[in-house]
Order: C-alpha cells, then structure tokens, then sequence
C-alpha cells in the first residue's frame, strides 16, 4: 500500500515539478468553466436575428414584428425580395427568415400561411428557433381566433335579436290572419245565406192561343157579316145568316174576354190575363225583396272584406318586413366566411422550408466534424512539434547551423501539414462513399482545410514557443481546443452566449472555418461569397507565423545565456556533493 502512495506522490511531483504544467492543470479547467460560465450567465433572450419579409408592410405585419421584438429579437425588414433573407441565412447574418401575409385577417376557410426559412445544418438552432417561436405564434394564433370567435357570436347575437324581434311581428301577424280568417268566414256563412233562387212558378199560356184563335175567327165572322150587309136585297134568310154569324161572333168576342177576365165557367176556373199578370207581380215582388235583402248582405259582407282587405295588407307589409329582415339576418350570416371549425381554431399555418437540399444528418454533421479532427489534430502536433525540436539535443546545435530560423518554422509547419493533409485526404475519400454529389466541392474545402489546418497548426506551435515542458503544452493544448469547441456554436448555440461575448466568439476560427465549410458542402457557395471569411483565417495564419517568428528569435536570442544558467545550476548543484566528499 505504501509503494502505491509514493508512486502516486512521484507522479504528482513530476506533474507539478514545472510552474507552467501546475497551472495548466490546476487552473486550465477552471479557466474553461469560467468563461463558460460568464459567456452563458446572462438573462437575456437569445440573440437570434430574425427576417421578416412580407409583400406589404402593414399594421398587422407591424404588430407580429412587436411582438417579436419583446423577446429582444433583432428584426430586420426584407421589403424588396425573399431571396436576399434567404441568402443572408446561408452566410449566417440572419438565423431564420419568416415570411408573413400582409393580413392576418381569415377571409375563407383557408389558414393564413406562415413560412419559416431556416438552415437546417445548424441542428441545435432549429430546434431552439422552433421552441422559442412557439409561444409566440401560439399567442397570435389565439387572438385570430378569439377575433373570428367574437365575430361569429356577434352575428349570432345580432341575429338572435333580430329574430326575436321578428317573432314578435309575425305574432301580430297570425293574430291578424285569425281575424282576416274569420271575417272570411262570416262573409261566406252571410252570402250562403242570400236567397238567390229563380222563381219556380209555371205560367199557363194555353189560354193565349184560345183567345188569338176566337179574337181571328169572330174577326172572320164579323168581316162576312160585313160583306152580306153590304149584299143588296137582303132577304130575312140573308138577315139571319148575317145575324147568325154576328151572333157567332159576339160569343167568340165573349169567350175572348172570358180569357181575358179569367171568369169561370161550369166551375172551372180560367186563368186569364189578371191571374196571370197577379202571378208575375207576386213573383217580382219576391224577386225585389230577395236583392234587397241580397244588397244589404253584399254592402255589409264588402265591408267586412275591405276591413279584410285592409288587414291583409297590413299582414303582407309586416310580412314583407319579416322578410327583409330575415335577409338582412342571412347576409349578415353568408358574410362569416369562415365557416370551418379547423380554421376557427388555427387561423394560423406554419410552414417549415430548409433553405438547403433536403440531406441527412451526416450532411449536416459533417462540417464541425471535419473541422473538429483539423483543429484538435493540428494543435496536438503543432505543440508536440515545437516541443520536441525545442527540447531536442540538437536545438542548441542547430542555432550555430547557418541556416534561417524561417526555415526550421516552415519545416515544423510543413510536417504537420502533411501529417494533417494525409488525415483529410482519408477523411474525403471515405466521405465520398457516403456523401451525394460531392466530389465537385473537394476542391474549394481542401484548400478551406488547407488553411484552418495551417491556422490551428500556427497556433499549436505557438503554445509550444510559449511553454516549456511537453505535457503542460499538450494540456494546453487541449484545453483550448475545448474552450474554441464550447464557443462555437457545434454543443451550445452561440445565440444564446452574453451579447459581448458574443460578438467577440464570431472571429473564432473554429466558428469561421466551420461556417466556410458548411456554406461550401450545404449551400454550394461561390468563392465570391466566402471570401471575405477565407481571407480573415488567411490573416490569422499569417498573425500567428509572425508571432512564431518573433517568438522563435526572442528564443534565439536567449539561448546562450539560458545555456549558460542551465549549466550554472547544474556546477552548483555538484559542487556541494564533492565538498562532502
């Protein structure tokens, strides 16, 4: 147990003997923690820019854009085209596009459309966009709602009250159709009960034809009585043929008025033109009094209809009245176009479109992935590079060379370059197996890779300049590699750092190489897009060969006197061993 509690203690000792490998040991994870701690210790919202582009920028519009804006959002107006938001996604300037109707106004069963344009390589941020914007439409969404809501149950409301108000009439109206319906009746019981019968009584006219055929044949005889009077010589025969006949005559006369009077003979009554004319009078009479009584029930039944009629006309306005106002009622319903239940309860649609060609998430891993292995495999060899020529037996001989110090830096570079060339060559092969249509982008990233490589490598050799022993600089090392990781954006968003910090964290070159990456295999960007970036990791190369250089002459310069304490130390330590001797 003791042998294992001083070889613990050996190694410990070992670890700390150097200054620099104690610190970095002791003080590099706390270091990390500490500026993770005030980049992500911050109580604000997260520092999304977000476009909206609309066809018309209106008070709606407007509103939405407010209510983004208390979530500390950064809006920015796209007013010309769609395509300029979309393209500031793909460089990063915007994080997520939104593109909105001019109204959120529902005119039909159709949902108002909202489109999110959003990168979908950026994994992490989607899903964060997606959260924090869910609240929020969710909030919109429910004002549409409670709107078309209300507007429903207004024009309910409205027509309730119209209806009732209608009902009211039509009441009035069926109380007046009863009073039409039974002055109706009444009339007709009255005019059934009009005596409008034609006289049935038959008149005799037999006796008419007896008196013209006895008026013409005493006619007859009195004309021959005529002519024998008028005979000369009248003899008494003559005479009493005349008288005769004269005599005939004056009783077809008496038998003519007989008819005429309506006398009876032998107890037969004769109905003569007295009778006759008695009858008819009677008869007239009955009919008289029949059309005055008929008159008298006309004139009152009329008036009884023209009440009718007068309540009828009332009953046709009110009805009328109903009616237009039951059209208003059903104008004012068929103007509720929104008649879908869906609609009513999500007015509002969200559209989700990727900016990219739809891929797999290897497509979108693959671009920090790659820069990952660049940038911890080119420090890693960097710093152990420097290191090792540093602390090697021959650097001391190799500063009598006649050789320029730019020459050992760019030998040390151009190993690891080669080492991490090799690296991603291997890595893009295999990459093509799995990746689609690729092979024209190889180009553009391995010269992106060739400089990311060589400003990681700079960096790691710079840490190897800097510190003395191997193991505190590949700690070192690492740490940073970790800290570059933890603010790039690949674990956490970087939307979500502390606003300062923030902006400083976009000129890490692990954030720019892995954005020139994903531009490249994501989105195919042209050299003029990337430029800008590529130049800034170009700057950062040549930043730090010029701090090795400088470093490495600092070094130079110091050589001989570090020599000379070195050796000194050692004297001093064995001049005391001999003395003991």
């Amino acid at each position: 147990m003791s042998a294992i509690w001083f070889l613990i203690k050996k190694n410990i000792t070992l670890l700390l003997r150097s200054k620099g490998s104690a610190l970095t040991v002791i003080f590099a994870p706390l270091l990390i923690i500490l500026i993770l701690g005030l980049s992500y210790n911050t109580s604000s919202q997260f520092g999304l820019n977000i476009g909206v582009h609309s066809s018309s920028f209106t008070e709606d519009v407007t509103e939405f854009m407010d209510i983004l804006k208390e979530e500390e959002f950064k809006i920015i107006k796209y007013e010309s085209t769609l395509d300029e938001c979309i393209e500031d996604i793909k460089n990063g300037f915007t994080h997520t596009c939104i593109e909105v109707p001019e109204s959120f106004a529902i005119d039909g069963n159709t949902p108002k459309e909202i489109t999110f344009y959003i990168d979908p390589s950026r994994i992490n941020l989607v899903w964060m966009i997606q959260d924090t914007f869910k609240s929020k439409f969710d909030f919109k969404a429910q004002q549409v709602s409670e709107q078309l809501a209300t507007d429903i149950l207004g024009k309910l409301a409205n027509a309730k009250e119209k209806v009732g108000a209608e009902k009211s009439k039509l009441d009035v109206v069926k109380e007046k159709n009863k009073a039409v319906s039974g002055s109706t009746e009444s009339a007709k019981n009255t005019l059934t009960s009009v005596d409008l019968s034609v006289p049935t009584t038959t008149y005799d006219r037999s006796f008419l034809d007896n008196l013209s055929s006895e008026i013409s044949e005493a006619s007859q005889k009195i004309a021959d009585a005529i002519e024998a009077i008028d005979e000369t010589n009248l003899s008494a025969a003559d005479k009493s043929s005349v008288n005769a006949i004269l005599k005939d005559a004056d009783e077809e006369l008496d038998g003519a008025f007989m008819y005429i009077n309506g006398t009876e003979t032998n107890g037969t009554e004769i109905k003569g033109i007295p009778k006759l004319l008695g009858l008819m009078e009677q008869d007239l009479n009955d009919a008289k009094n029949k059309l005055t009584t008929a008159a008298g029930t006309i004139s009152s039944t009329s008036s009884t209809l023209t009440s009718a009629a007068v309540s009828l006309g009332e009953t046709v306005a009110a009805i009328d009245g109903v009616q237009a106002e039951l059209s208003a009622v059903q104008t004012d319903i068929e103007s509720q176009k929104v008649t879908d239940a869906g609609t009513i309860a999500v007015p509002l649609a969200t559209k989700i479109e990727k900016v990219s060609a739809e891929s797999t998430y290897l497509n979108y891993l693959f671009p920090p992935l790659l820069i990952l292995v660049v940038m911890f495999s080119s420090l890693l060899l960097g710093t152990t590079l420097a290191m090792m020529e540093k602390n090697s037996p021959a650097f001391f001989r190799n500063f009598f060379v006649p050789i320029r110090k730019v020459t050992f830096i760019a030998s040390t570079y151009l190993t690891n370059v080669i080492l991490i060339v090799i690296q991603i060559a291997i890595i893009l092969g295999i990459s093509l197996f799995f990746l689609d249509d690729v092979a024209h982008l190889l180009p553009m990233t391995s010269l992106v890779l060739f400089i990311t490589a060589s400003v990681f490598t700079f960096m790691g050799m710079t840490i190897g300049y800097l510190l003395r022993s191997e193991e505190t600089g590949v700690l070192t090392s690492i740490s940073l590699g970790s800290l570059l990781l933890f603010v790039s954006g690949v674990i956490l968003p970087i939307e979500s750092i502390s606003p300062l910090l923030r902006n400083i964290t976009m000129f890490n070159p692990f954030v720019i190489a892995e954005r020139l990456i994903r531009e490249i295999f994501i989105f195919n960007s042209p050299f003029t897009v990337i430029w800008v970036d590529l130049a800034i990791l170009l700057s950062y190369a040549i930043a730090l060969f010029l701090i090795i250089l400088i470093l490495e002459s600092l070094l130079h310069a110091h050589m001989v006197e570090r020599f000379m304490k070195y050796h000194h130390k050692q004297l001093r330590q064995k001049v005391p061993k001999k003395n003991n001797e």
